[in-house]
């Protein structure tokens, strides 16, 4: 059998690989066997923001290893809102492209050719953004090949655009209520360090400038009129999301409004997608007090560096806020625990009293990330017009989506709104989740990674607070010249003069919007477009439908609108509530059906009937797109016979970097990978992290929080505080002096240096003469940590902020022979005459 607790795969001074004993169904027992997953290579063409890409998987292995054929299944990412549209499967020689089928159908077809010895592919959707893969009859000696093809629209970032895409699927907390769902079943099969599969490049951007990527490091190739892009370190370990971005245009001043079309004759349709760019300068909407509800994520996968980061960025972001402003803050994990019952003045008093709350309270437990948001979304509001906000700070790993998004889209309708950010902070986060929170939820979405090779993630989360500003334009509206307009997310207002209003919100200073919709075909020759904002004109388009067509605008459609029925069947509404929100995307009354599940006594059972109502409008609208949903699924099969199968293989997954170990083997999750048959697949095989917590025995570390003991199924209580650590290492200590507004504080290169460590953990700078407050410190006066790279600084430490916290937390490596430097930049030399004496020290 195969082992999936321990896998058996430890080899001394080797590289970990997937293992079969051959004990059970496996002839030889007693003799170990290797089955890697041999990599994964993501290929295809970018051009503007759309991406059309191929994720190309490899499975082989020798004869030497196993002499018979066996099953591989594997649980894999790929963007959440992405549309699948085709599965190729080659059998050494032999290619076959999948059909798209309803996912019962696929399933038996798939277990029949399993069954009677064919070679055989089936590619399922279990949550959004994981699928699982299972290929019958890999026979030794013979490669095979499944590639995933799928397209997708880049999100707008800065001045131009960014493609995230997930390389592992990370463990994600699952409530005991939805251990039934589609969702909870979006989990890795298993978890290791190093899978030993690897992650292979090789992408063509056209027409674009400025490439780049903060997770990998690349190489560019000119091929004629586009740019071949790959990894420069060959193939890598897939542990965390590979993230491109690209620039694009913008005008000087003003928006831009760009526009795709795709007519559809056979369905008579006309499908759009429009495209809102801010300009490069403009002016901003000046803000309103605030009323800021913060929400920080203190559960168990947020140990060590992104807990210490997250912190430090609540703490920077309360020293922002004036009294003008109201906040609280909730600190999350299986419970919530508030500072304050409702939002308080941001008075320095406050400040300081929620620092100190939050300093104080270090228990940790499960994610439950949608109690939190609904608690601060039932808290009292201001009657000021003040701009309402909540924001998270998380991983996001979690699997009840659909009914956060319920929380955050049934807030947007309220006049009195509170708009949702979120900072995610991991190396593969629930992307999907986090974007589609602040999409629905009128917020901001940033992303950052725990990895201390790329970079201090609190210096990011420092850099993105301070751009969080006010929109340049609100009340955008995109007015169509078509009557019965459609979004993924239902119709768009009529206003009785022969066209159709769609919603669009705010417009950020930063980031571009867009919106999917279908018309109407008939009578239209063109295609009219005006925006506007808060009832004044904007832009204009004017498009001949015949101008030109893009048929991946109509599979962005199809992919939102599948989404948007995913989330639906998964958001506990009840029959009637659920029939409410078919009618809003533009349903009739007789494709909804369904019974009533009035008087149903158990949760479980309440909303099935709704459900199952629901499931024939996402097969139908799935397959009239031809993309993956829940529902349907792609199966590929042989009519040649071949051999039994000797059993199955579960493929692990890449523990994301930056995760602590305790999430490998038999600690936080080992448990949880009990084994399940290949015919259990439909349940999870990590069920819930109730159930992995409570394998859990004795006291463990938490990221240096202190020592913490399990006191519930998810609930801990600290038993110790931290262990003690090395004394901070004195690095200066005296008056900086100053060169063109720099002054080299610390160079490991210099002679009699201290000698620093491997790992940079904490800084600290005191004033020893005056100006002894933080508030006299200019704002632009900044501690500048440079490692390897002397161009680019890894940390960038306001002064006033470290004065006034104090240990500022840091999650660098140094590399040996990598050089050092600490630098004190003062752009406006208000230090330069008569800089005052400092002390600089690190851990």
């Amino acid at each position: 059998m195969f082992n999936r607790s321990a896998f058996e795969n430890s080899r001394p001074a080797g590289i970990p690989t997937l293992e079969i004993t051959t004990t059970g169904p496996f002839p030889e027992a007693g003799v170990r066997r290797f089955i890697p997953l041999q990599k994964t290579v993501l290929e295809g063409e970018i051009a503007g923001p759309l991406a059309s890409l191929t994720l190309t998987q490899v499975f082989a292995f020798t004869k030497e290893d196993l002499p018979r054929p066996v099953e591989a299944v594997y649980r894999f990412p790929l963007p959440g809102d992405a549309a699948v549209i085709q599965v190729c499967v080659t059998f050494g020689e032999v290619r076959i492209e999948a059909a798209l089928r309803e996912r019962p159908e696929a399933e038996a077809e798939y277990d029949r050719a399993r069954g009677e010895g064919r070679q055989a592919a089936l590619a399922t959707r279990e949550s959004p953004d994981v699928f699982t893969l299972q290929v019958a009859g890999i026979a030794p000696g013979q490669e095979v090949r499944v590639e995933t093809r799928f397209v997708l629209l880049a999100h707008p970032e800065g001045d131009g655009w960014s493609l995230r895409v997930p390389l592992t699927a990370a463990p994600r907390y699952v409530r005991a209520d939805e251990l039934g769902s589609r969702h909870a079943e979006g989990q890795p099969l298993a978890l290791l360090r190093d899978p030993g599969h690897r992650f292979g490049l090789n992408l063509s951007l056209r027409h674009t400038e400025g490439i780049a990527s903060r997770t990998h490091r690349l190489t560019f190739t000119p091929d004629e009129d586009a740019t071949r892009v790959a990894l420069a370190d060959g193939e890598v370990i897939p542990d965390r999301d590979f993230v491109l971005t690209w620039t694009g245009t913008r005008e000087e001043t003003r928006p831009t409004l760009r526009v795709e079309l795709h007519p559809d004759p056979a369905e008579d349709r006309l499908y759009f997608m429009g495209l809102v760019t801010p300009p490069r300068r403009a002016d901003q909407v000046t803000p309103d007090p605030r009323e800021i509800l913060i929400l920080v994520d203190h559960s168990g996968s947020m140990s060590g560096a992104k807990w210490e980061a997250a912190d430090w960025a609540v703490k920077s972001f309360l020293s922002t806020l004036t009294e003008r402003d109201r906040f609280n803050l909730g600190l999350f994990h299986d419970k919530t625990r508030w500072y304050s019952r409702s939002p308080v003045p941001a008075t320095p008093q406050q400040v300081e009293a929620a620092v100190e709350f939050l300093m104080k309270h270090r228990d940790s437990g499960g994610t439950e990330l949608g109690v939190a948001l609904e608690q601060s979304l039932k808290q009292s509001r201001s009657e000021d017009p003040a701009a309402r906000h909540v924001l998270i700070v998380t991983d996001a790993q979690v699997s009840d989506s659909a009914r956060l998004l319920r929380l955050v889209s049934a807030e947007a309708n309220r006049p009195d709104r509170r708009r949702v950010s979120v900072i995610c902070i991991d190396a593969s986060p629930n992307s999907l989740l986090v974007r589609e929170l602040a999409a629905r939820g009128g917020g901001q979405t940033h992303f950052l990674t725990s990895s201390a090779e790329e970079g201090d993630i609190t210096t990011a989360l420092d850099e993105l607070l301070i751009s969080w500003s006010a929109p340049i334009f609100t009340g955008l509206r995109l007015e169509v010249d078509a009557t019965a307009v459609e979004t993924p997310e239902g119709p768009g207002h009529e206003t009785g003069n022969g066209s159709t209003c769609i919603d669009l919100g705010e417009l950020p200073a930063e980031r571009p919007v867009w919106v999917a919709g279908r018309a109407p075909a008939s009578r239209l020759d063109q295609l009219r477009l005006r925006l506007s904002a808060d009832g004044q004109p904007v832009a204009t388009c004017r498009m001949p439908i015949g101008s030109r067509s893009l048929p991946a605008v109509k599979t962005l459609f199809g992919a939102r609108r599948v989404l948007a029925l995913e989330y639906l069947a998964e958001a506990r509404y009840s029959a009637p509530e659920l029939a409410a929100e078919l009618r809003r995307l533009g349903y009739s009354e007789a494709e909804i059906g369904g019974e009533s599940d009035a008087g149903s006594l158990y949760s479980e059972n309440r909303g099935a009937a709704g459900r199952d109502a629901l499931r024939p409008l996402l097969v139908r609208e799935a397959l009239a797109c031809g993309i993956a949903s829940a529902e349907t699924a792609f199966v590929a099969t042989r009519a040649e016979a071949g051999e039994p199968i000797s059993g199955t293989v579960y493929v692990a997954n890449a523990l994301p970097e930056g995760w602590s170990d305790d999430f490998v083997g038999g600690a936080m999750y080992g448990a949880a990978f009990a084994a399940a048959p290949p015919s259990a697949l439909a349940g999870p095989p990590l069920a819930s992290s109730s159930r992995s917590i409570d394998a859990m025995s004795g006291a463990f570390d938490l990221g240096g929080s202190g020592v913490f003991e399990r006191v519930g199924r998810i609930k801990y209580k600290k038993v110790a505080e931290p262990q003690s650590e090395e004394e901070p290492l004195l690095l200066f200590a005296g008056c900086p002096h100053f060169q063109a507004g720099e002054a080299v504080l610390y160079d490991s290169e210099a002679e009699n240096s201290p000698r620093i460590g491997s790992r940079l953990q904490r800084l600290w700078l005191r004033l020893l003469t005056a100006p002894a407050e933080p508030q006299q410190v200019p704002r632009d006066l900044m501690l500048l940590v440079y490692v390897g790279d002397h161009s680019v600084p890894r940390a960038k430490v306001a002064v006033r902020a470290l004065l006034s916290q104090g240990a500022r937390p840091l999650n660098l490596t140094v590399r040996p022979g990598e050089q050092v430097r600490l630098v004190l930049v003062d752009p406006s030399a208000a230090w330069g005459g008569c800089p005052p004496k400092i002390e600089v020290r690190i851990q």
